[in-house]
């Protein structure tokens, strides 16, 4: 095609043609995604016009006829193609086709298996940092983690080579001028943590984090070689707006400050910078915020007792006064304080952080006596077992209530 007009004729041929049944719908896909990837260097040079082209086939009749089986096909077809440039069309397609519609991601996972995973963990680790396939396979496997909770099988291949692999990215991309991709790695990583913790749960592995947990096992053992990971997890923090990627977040610093092998695992600098952070969020989360909130003082716990902190009591004053703000001891709540926040609240202040601070004794047995707030036990302070969407599977997780009883249910969108 020598010109740009006969390419975006031959593309809308190739859709009319497909519309009669599923068989010439495939025909068509694959002649498009040819003709995509054949053409893109000429006529599709900018970013706006390679999308263009992926939603102009998800929008046509061709590919929404036949819904379900063309997205299946586009599934086996990536699996199957080691084509690059091709590869990277249908990567495209499927991101923007999942985007549009998140049962799309679910398919990626559930299609024969781990078949399409064990793909996008191929061109991670195999291909050259960078490449535009290794980070869309990125943005995809994250997206699918997002969404749905994985097989078992698929849990086994985010094995310790795999973590090591992303981390050393981590590291190796941390003077790139260009951040998405480090950060897009480092959502991964929180991702799988997530996952981790979704799989422990389904087991009732609770009384081994370490063993159950890839993820804080290779972290307890790159002490000084995953120093970027630990600055830019606390920096993405400090500025992530979308609230589930501060879940993400939450759950890993969570994680790693309940583990004694990973107590120290971040330079107590960035502890500190970690406290302001907390202090801010804390103080400016709104009230429709609330579990988030709740998130972030399940952490602040044992962040002052378990790491480097405990030393040096960083701004424990402030934190102190922080703490009975949010119970109204010191300002006036015109809402009523949520026994779930009390409770976590009167935790941190019993901590030793605070020892020489007057009034804290006091502050708890008042609460004590409030006939409203409830005890202090484990459960009522641990964050709540990890949940992720997989309303198409049958598997179902353990949640532990405040009274300890265990109560059956399917996996939803994850919250803690």
């Amino acid at each position: 095609m020598d010109n740009a007009g006969k390419f975006w004729a031959e593309l809308d041929n190739l859709l009319s043609q497909g519309e009669h049944d599923q068989d010439m719908a495939r025909k068509s896909i694959d002649l498009y995604i040819n003709v995509m990837a054949k053409y893109e260097d000429d006529y599709l040079k900018t970013e706006m016009d390679f999308k263009k082209c992926c939603y102009a086939l998800l929008d046509s009749r061709t590919f929404q006829m036949f819904l379900n089986k063309t997205i299946e096909h586009l599934i086996h077809l990536a699996v199957m193609h080691i084509d690059f440039k091709e590869l990277w069309v249908i990567y495209n397609i499927l991101f923007l086709a999942g985007k549009e519609n998140s049962i799309n991601f679910k398919l990626m996972s559930s299609f024969k298996e781990m078949n399409f995973i064990f793909k996008l963990k191929q061109n991670i680790c195999e291909l050259e940092e960078g490449h535009r396939v290794q980070k869309i396979s990125v943005n995809l496997l994250f997206e699918i983690c997002r969404i749905q909770r994985l097989s078992q099988n698929e849990i086994y291949m985010i094995d310790e080579s795999f973590l090591n692999h992303l981390l050393d990215i981590v590291e190796n991309t941390r003077d790139e001028v260009d951040e998405t991709f480090n950060y897009s790695i480092i959502r991964l990583i929180l991702s799988f943590n997530e996952q981790f913790m979704a799989h422990q749960a389904t087991y009732q592995n609770f009384d081994d984090d370490l063993n159950h947990n890839t993820l804080l096992k290779v972290l307890s053992t790159r002490f000084g070689t995953s120093k970027t990971f630990g600055e830019n997890v606390i920096f993405m923090l400090n500025r992530e707006v979308e609230p589930h990627i501060q879940m993400l977040i939450l759950k890993l610093l969570y994680n790693i400050f309940n583990a004694p092998e990973t107590y120290e695992y971040f330079y107590t600098n960035d502890l500190c910078v970690l406290i302001d952070v907390f202090i801010r969020e804390l103080y400016d989360l709104p009230e429709e915020s609330e579990a988030l909130r709740h998130s972030y003082l399940r952490v602040l716990y044992p962040l002052i007792t378990n790491t480097q902190l405990f030393q040096n009591r960083y701004k424990k004053h402030h934190i102190y006064s922080l703490l009975l703000d949010l119970i109204g001891f010191t300002t006036k709540q015109f809402k009523p304080i949520s026994p779930t926040t009390q409770r976590l609240v009167d935790r941190c202040l019993l901590a030793e952080y605070f020892e020489g601070i007057s009034h804290t004794k006091t502050t708890i047995n008042d609460n004590k006596n409030n006939k409203n707030c409830l005890p202090i036990t484990p459960n009522s302070i641990a964050f709540p077992i990890n949940t992720i969407d997989t309303t198409n599977r049958t598997t179902t997780s353990t949640t532990t209530g405040n009274n300890g009883v265990n109560l059956q249910g399917k996996f939803l969108r994850a919250t803690f």
